[in-house]
């Protein structure tokens, strides 16, 4: 095949949460283009507004100093992972490299 087969799609609309099975709307953040798992309830203390463009897919953005309220068609929600502790699992830090020291330095005469 001389092309790369394609990426599938991000997965975009109505859903549910791989780890909990709520349900969840797929969005696309407006800043990167990644997807992100919004609650599916209305909420109007939430801190995302979500809005669909007219190809049916969900677009989502931060509500920031210079757009604090959200604008004609969208609607606030709240992030799935900041709501649900079981989705969340904080990175483990890397355990530090062992250092090879099979290996004697030259010395400057040796170099």
């Amino acid at each position: 095949m001389p092309y790369p087969t394609a990426r599938p799609p991000a997965p975009n609309g109505p859903g549910n949460c791989p780890r909990c099975l709520a349900d969840v709307i797929w969005c696309t953040t407006a800043k990167n283009r990644v997807p992100q798992m919004i609650n599916a309830d209305r909420d109007a203390a939430g801190n995302t507004a979500v809005r669909v463009d007219h190809l049916g897919r969900y677009h989502s953005r931060q509500l920031t100093q210079e757009r604090p309220t959200p604008e004609a068609g969208e609607n606030l929600h709240k992030p799935h992972i900041a709501t649900s502790p079981t989705c969340f699992t904080p990175r483990q830090p890397r355990p530090p490299a062992p250092r090879d020291r099979r290996v004697i330095r030259p010395t400057r005469w040796q170099r």
